[in-house]
C-alpha cells in the first residue's frame, strides 16, 4: 500500500500479504484512527493510531499508540477498541 494523506497525516498501515483493512474509523476527538485488520491466518490485529510528528516531513504520520493487539474474533477486536477508547477518553 502506497503512502497517502488521510485525516491530516500520512497513512501507511503495515499490511502483510493477504491482510486487509476490515474497519477504519477516524475519531476527530481525540484525533485518533481505530483500525481492525483481518490477517491472512484468520486472526485480527487491532490498533489505535495517533499523529506523530517527524521533522523530515511536512505532515505527521499515523503511528500506533502501542503494539497492535492480536485477537481471535471480530467481537474481541471491537471489545478491545471499546476498552481502549474508554481509557483514552479518561485521559482527555
Amino acid at each position: 500500500m502506497a503512502w497517502q494523506e488521510k485525516y491530516g497525516a500520512i497513512w501507511s498501515p503495515p499490511l502483510d500479504d493477504g491482510d486487509h483493512v476490515l474497519q477504519e474509523r477516524f475519531l476527530p476527538r481525540p484525533d485518533v484512527v481505530t483500525l481492525i485488520v483481518k490477517r491472512a491466518d484468520g486472526f485480527f490485529t487491532v490498533s489505535v493510531l495517533k499523529k506523530a510528528n517527524d521533522p523530515q516531513w511536512r505532515l505527521p504520520f499515523w503511528s500506533p499508540t502501542e503494539v497492535p493487539a492480536l485477537v481471535e474474533t471480530l467481537a474481541d477486536a471491537e471489545q478491545y477498541l471499546a476498552a481502549t477508547m474508554a481509557i483514552l477518553g479518561e485521559q482527555d
